[in-house]
């Protein structure tokens, strides 16, 4: 990693080599019971309460810390080595109830409705430690980070399958979401409280959504359309310790969503399908918060306030065909469009006099433009025998984004970057299974992913090769299973990936992220009962995703 800073006419380098690992802990119950008193009407009530800790801790040394003036040079102004001791703990409590209902009338219509309610405790501290190295007993710089962030979320549906008509089967419905999320964030450099990077938040955010779909199929085809209209309201509030007056940031708005699909069926093997669908990607609580957090000694990670949700519309043409013995193929075409494409990107990071801080820069999570892509899916599975079946797939893609990123710095500045960037993506996986017997079988995995363009750099490629083999006991109720996950034996560059970042004479920053490989585990599970469990457990919607 290097940065420029102009003004001071010199470049900064912070190359760096070091461990990062996780531990992640978590543990719940959930209660679902449901009762059908006759074949009209079913009610369902259920519960779940449980814990999430995660850890992530990064030990990375500094090992050549330099700076070079004038840019460009050669000569040193200074070689110095540090230590840095990264930890972020992540801790989350998870309690919500559900109640479910529904009815079917004689004239074959159904109805069915649905509440839940979630209350979610997030927090947790980041610790960032800058220490002498070799000699980890000086300390240069402690810095603590941290949280409380409540959550009330509340979901309402209401569904109406209509009775049959002739054109096909109407569905029609109602749902309301309310989310209710609160934090304090407190940020603290060697025992003193940071004002400019403390902060109290709050986001409310209210959507109201109705639908209708038909659908129907006749002779050779088979249709289904709709849409969906959404009403959001998002009132998003910031006051950060350095000012006096509270900040707010609406956003609203009112759109339709609609979907259709068409399936002709040429013959008994052969189907040709198309589809248009367009959705919202909504974003998190944590992705607005322009709170920084010390992510790592180079890094301050924060959101955007003004952050807006990403809008997806996705094309689709298909054809699938049926061979004999089990075997089939498949392509697909298809061109997808997202506004507001959110990207994490990096900036330069200024203090509040408009000087460049040249040892570390900042990490966002912004809309950068739009982006685009269009591809080819195919896929094929082939069972050389009864015994042996194989799934491959392959995808391939160009893929653009185009737009500007805005940036507020912390010296009241707002900079624009352009971002254009553009790439071919490809990937393929491979699934090859074979059974032994009735109850022993052996199964290959491998996943690969090619190079991909981000909006201010790449992520290099990303493959993993898996083996499992599984064999069943005593009427199958006992199950083993031995896994050989991300095979490598030292060959290979197994789970291994590198991420970029750059601006021209701004930054430059590359981190090559290794990971586990070999890991071999063996699994012993036990079905006590054998008859087939249809309870519909709930989990998490709100939470989970903040978490």
């Amino acid at each position: 990693m290097f940065i420029v800073n102009a003004l001071e006419n010199k470049t900064t380098f912070l190359p760096s080599d070091g461990e990062r690992s996780f531990d992640e802990i978590t543990y719940n119950g959930r209660f679902n019971v449901d009762y059908t008193p006759n074949k009209s009407n079913t009610y369902s009530i259920g519960f779940f309460a449980g814990k999430r800790t995660k850890e992530r801790l990064a030990d990375i040394v500094y090992y050549d810390n330099h700076s070079i003036s004038p840019i460009g040079g050669n000569d040193r102004d200074y070689t110095f080595a540090y230590y840095n001791h990264n930890l972020r703990i992540r801790k989350g409590d998870f309690a919500l109830g559900s109640f479910d209902y529904a009815h079917k009338f004689d004239n074959n219509s159904k109805i069915s409705t649905s509440i839940l309610y979630e209350y979610t405790f997030l927090g947790g501290p980041t610790e960032n430690d800058n220490l002498g190295h070799p000699d980890n007993t000086i300390v240069y710089q402690q810095e603590y980070n941290t949280n409380d962030n409540p959550l009330y979320g509340t979901r309402f549906n209401l569904d109406y399958q209509w009775k049959p008509f002739s054109f096909g089967t109407l569905e029609t419905g109602y749902q309301f979401r309310d989310l209710d999320h609160t934090g304090k964030f407190v940020y603290e450099r060697d025992g003193l409280l940071v004002p400019e990077f403390s902060s109290d938040v709050s986001l409310k955010r209210t959507i109201h959504s109705g639908y209708a779909q038909v659908t129907d199929s006749k002779s050779k085809w088979e249709y289904a359309a709709g849409v969906r209209l959404e009403s959001m309201d998002r009132v998003y509030k910031e006051a950060l310790q350095s000012e006096v007056l509270e900040n707010t940031y609406n956003y609203d708005f009112v759109k339709l969503f609609p979907s259709a699909s068409l399936q002709y069926k040429v013959n008994e093997n052969t189907n040709i399908k198309t589809a248009y669908s367009k959705r919202v990607e909504r974003t998190t609580t944590f992705k607005m918060n322009s709170f920084a957090e010390r992510e790592h000694s180079e890094v301050f990670e924060q959101g955007d306030n003004t952050l807006l949700p990403e809008f997806i519309d996705l094309v689709e043409l298909g054809i699938t065909k049926n061979l004999k013995g089990g075997n089939a193929i498949y392509a697909t075409a298809y061109f997808r469009h997202v506004d507001n494409v959110i990207n994490r990107v990096n900036t330069l990071a200024y203090e509040s006099n408009g000087a460049v801080l040249d040892s570390i820069i900042n990490r966002v999570y912004s809309n950068v433009g739009k982006s685009n892509a269009i591809g080819l899916e195919v896929g094929a599975t082939i069972k050389p025998t009864q015994n042996w079946t194989n799934s491959i797939g392959a995808n391939v893609y160009n893929y653009a984004i185009d737009g500007v990123l805005n940036f507020k710095h912390r010296d009241g500045v707002d900079r624009n970057y352009t971002i254009d960037s553009k790439s071919t993506i490809y990937s393929f996986n491979l699934n090859s299974t074979y059974n032994f017997w009735e109850n022993a079988s052996v199964q290959f995995t491998f996943n690969y992913l090619s190079d991909r363009n981000t909006a201010m750099g790449s992520d290099s490629r990303f493959y993993s090769p898996n083996l499992t083999f599984r064999k069943k006991f005593m009427d199958d109720r006992l199950t083993a299973t031995l896994q050989w996950q991300n095979i490598d034996m030292g060959l290979f560059n197994t789970n291994e990936q590198r991420i970029t970042t750059s601006r021209p004479n701004e930054f430059y920053t590359t981190t090559n992220y290794v990971y586990e490989v070999d890991m071999v585990s063996l699994n012993l599970s036990y079905t006590f009962n054998a008859a087939k469990d249809k309870s519909k457990f709930i989990d998490s919607e709100f939470g989970k995703k903040e978490f």
